[in-house]
């Protein structure tokens, strides 16, 4: 896992604000599909307009984002790597935001960073790593392979995080391309409680993005049914 200085930034009506559901989050901006390959910087203005981020493709001996944020919030420059189907959500009170990322490919393996004001100083965090731990192995495998690590929406008006963790959507672990999700309190960095699959598409579907609203059910009621037969012989 990349160890990268991160951001900080906003979902809101920015330029060319993409109206397409997001990997993830249906409510995230879409980064990636702006910046790609685009010499030009992409801007997202925070929910209450005070800040502002600019997202940039660089292209040198490793192509990389970069996330330049200014005003209210604070300043800085953070690198997300490769970027790769970015995606970017604020906090309704304009305060903190997650940006969900893959270093690899569309496939995975995305992961989590929260940045916002915890206490009085304005820091980043990877909620990566306390999902793993949360979500551990549930399936078997053919190779040992960390979930994908996303980011669904802010909970009402609290600081928390609605994450979602997924079985890598390719034929490694049975039930591929399944998930849990876990309500997230980025400030204590502790789970406060976890949702099924089921669970979560009825209560929070509205929120969900293409990857877990196609998630298949079958897998949940039938586990057997999505077993990948190599793994089982």
């Amino acid at each position: 896992m990349a160890g990268y200085i991160w951001l900080t930034v906003a979902l809101a009506l920015g330029e060319g604000r993409n109206e397409t559901s997001g990997t993830y989050s249906r409510q995230a901006v879409d980064l990636w599909s702006h910046v790609a390959g685009n010499s030009q910087p992409f801007k997202v203005l925070s929910p209450d307009k005070r800040s502002l981020v600019q997202a940039r493709y660089i292209e040198d001996q490793d192509e990389k984002v970069l996330l330049d944020v200014s005003g209210a919030i604070g300043s800085i420059e953070g690198d997300i790597g490769h970027g790769v189907d970015s995606e970017l959500l604020w906090s309704p009170d304009s305060e903190s935001f997650f940006v969900t990322t893959s270093d690899q490919g569309a496939n995975g393996s995305y992961r989590l960073i929260v940045v916002g004001r915890f206490g009085d100083k304005l820091v980043s965090r990877d909620l990566t790593s306390l999902i793993y731990r949360q979500f551990g192995h549930p399936v078997r495998c053919g190779w040992p392979e960390a979930p994908n690590v996303g980011g669904i929406t802010w909970l009402g008006q609290t600081r928390h995080i609605l994450v979602a963790a997924e079985i890598v959507a390719h034929s490694n672990c049975d039930s591929y391309g399944t998930f849990k999700a876990y309500e997230v309190d980025p400030a204590s960095m502790q789970v406060i409680r976890s949702y099924g699959q089921l669970e979560t598409k009825q209560k929070f579907g509205k929120f969900l993005g293409d990857e877990l609203k196609n998630a298949p059910d079958e897998c949940i009621r039938d586990p057997k049914s999505c077993y990948v037969p190599v793994n089982h012989q």
